[in-house]
């Protein structure tokens, strides 16, 4: 019997390692979502209602139920009441305890650009956000951890 035989060459040995490999990549793909919302479900139904609440203000504004011009300014607030409702969350239920300072700053920005939209006061409205987002860093920073 020659050695050949009973053996898998190398080029058969490394294509079945890269099959494996492949097949690897595909499993975990498929499971990529299921994982992260495992890990964030409050983060991942917060995007979710978010994606609703755009769907709700656009059909407001297409049907004349909302004027246009204000209709971005109620979207973006919205935004903000969804952030600070997650950061709530967060704070009350101990099993969804993570840490909140992105998802307060994305909720002072929504907020901060809701009333940009609906004063058109830029100017002012812009440097508070910003000033209040510098804030909340720092107090999150220098307050004791428990």
């Amino acid at each position: 019997m020659a050695p050949d035989q009973n053996y898998p060459s190398r080029g058969e040995k490394q294509d079945e390692k890269q099959q494996e490999k492949e097949q690897e990549k595909k499993h975990e793909k498929g499971q990529g979502l299921d994982e992260k919302y495992r890990r964030n479900p409050l983060g991942f139904v917060s995007f979710g209602v978010l994606i609703i609440w755009l769907g709700v203000t656009l059909l407001l504004q297409n049907t004349d139920v909302m004027s246009s011009d204000h209709g971005w300014a109620v979207f973006a607030w919205g935004g903000g009441v969804i952030a600070f409702t997650e950061v709530f969350l967060r704070l009350a239920v101990p099993a969804w305890r993570r840490p909140l300072m992105g998802s307060f700053i994305w909720g002072a920005i929504w907020v901060g650009v809701g009333f940009g939209l609906w004063y058109d006061k830029w100017e002012a409205i812009g440097p508070i956000v910003i000033i209040a987002v510098g804030v909340a860093i720092l107090v999150g920073r220098l307050l004791p951890r428990r």
